[in-house]
């Protein structure tokens, strides 16, 4: 069997100038504002050790609470979805924004994993400073961390960079070292299986026509190993999307409705409008570019009109999962909102004063003027017969 070094050494050689990024910040800058710095090229840290849980004993607390909070809804969950015991689903849209905000529904999403490899498609907030678009970009850790222990990078990652043109991917841990939006997931997952292992994509600034091809590269390897394994969604791989919805107020640049009572609720309804008419139900090419197009300036990418984070994580992620079950012969994958809540309309989890004392807190403030919206959305597979064409 071939060490995990070769295996990394043969990936970044594979891959070639792609591996390094001459611009933006380098690694030890990087590493400089990380809450929890890396272990060298072996278990990568954490960027936000303030809103995110780090120690196990937060997570249990932190966790322990959510998923009491939620525990009846947790039950209808699964009812709603008609899922057997132990059966998981094989991809959800989950936030990643302060976990004593957002905590009670990142749990709708994460509870419903049982797979024991995660494919984790997360927003590049920072691509801006490395000037990148149009590609996806991997890393090369060997784990990240975990609350109860360092969380493997499963060797899906491998096969898939194998199979992948090499004009289409990024390597870079300084990249991902710069990113929370994965990392606020992982202790959610680990507290569902201690031995998930993931593998970590960020999707930074493309249009639709770039998207749907890398969404049709990575979903023919995808299809391609996970038929040489034998392995089905939902029991032996998972898609996770990360995404914060509506970022609203002044502070976002972006308060179309006002500063009120009566504007929060215009923009919660807009969010419910964004879900209803993009995400649930039968998942479609056209409906996910329509998505984009409403989230960002179609001319411009970089120009967003509606400030959700992950309006380029979640588009991709579902079309990538989308195109993948086509390519197993499978039905078009149908989607259900589970929980939608704000940072103003989740009440703070009452956590203990040991959990405050070692860190964990809010990293901006929630009101009228600076609010974001959350969801957790859910995907099942019909049978061929009741989802396909």
């Amino acid at each position: 069997m071939k060490s995990l070094a070769f295996v990394l050494m043969f990936t970044g050689a594979l891959i070639g100038a792609s591996v390094v990024s001459a611009q933006g910040p380098t690694r030890a800058q990087v590493e400089k504002i990380m809450g929890l710095r890396s272990e060298g090229d072996l278990v990568r840290g954490q960027m936000d050790a303030v809103g995110f849980v780090v120690t196990a004993d937060q997570a249990e607390d932190v966790l322990t609470h959510a998923i009491k909070a939620e525990s009846a809804a947790l039950v209808r969950d699964r009812a709603r979805l008609h899922l057997a015991p132990g059966e998981g689903v094989p991809a959800v849209v989950c936030p990643h924004d302060d976990h004593l905000y957002a905590a009670r529904v990142y749990v709708h999403a994460t509870q419903l994993i049982r797979a024991p490899r995660v494919i984790m498609i997360g927003v590049f907030h920072k691509a801006r400073l490395w000037n990148l678009s149009d590609r996806l970009v991997f890393d090369r850790f060997e784990a990240w961390h975990g609350p109860w222990g360092p969380v493997r990078v499963d060797p899906l990652r491998h096969e898939l960079l194998a199979g992948m043109p090499a004009e289409d991917v990024v390597v870079s841990d300084t990249m991902h070292c710069r990113e929370h939006s994965l990392e606020a997931i992982v202790p959610f997952l680990e507290y569902g299986n201690r031995n998930v292992r993931i593998v970590p994509i960020l999707v930074p600034y493309m249009g639709w026509n770039r998207m749907a091809q890398l969404a049709d590269h990575l979903s023919s390897v995808l299809a391609k190993t996970m038929k040489k394994h034998h392995w089905q969604f939902g029991k032996d791989v998972a898609i996770v999307i990360s995404t914060d919805l509506v970022h609203y107020g002044p502070d976002f640049d972006y308060a179309p409705f006002g500063t009120d009572l009566t504007a929060y609720e215009q923009a919660v309804a807009q969010d419910h409008r964004l879900i209803r008419d993009h995400l649930e139900g039968p998942l479609s090419a056209h409906r996910l570019h329509t998505l984009l197009d409403q989230l960002v300036d179609p001319a411009d990418p970089h120009v967003y009109t509606i400030p959700w984070c992950g309006r380029f994580s979640v588009p991709f992620g579902l079309e990538m999962f989308r195109q993948t079950a086509r390519k197993l012969h499978l039905a078009d994958p149908t989607g259900t909102l589970l929980r939608y809540g704000t940072s103003l309309s989740e009440p703070e989890l009452p956590v203990s004063k040991q959990t405050r004392e070692e860190g964990l807190g809010y990293t901006a403030p929630s009101n009228f003027h600076h609010w974001v919206g959350y969801g957790a959305i859910a995907y099942v597979i019909p049978s061929k017969g009741a989802g396909g064409r």
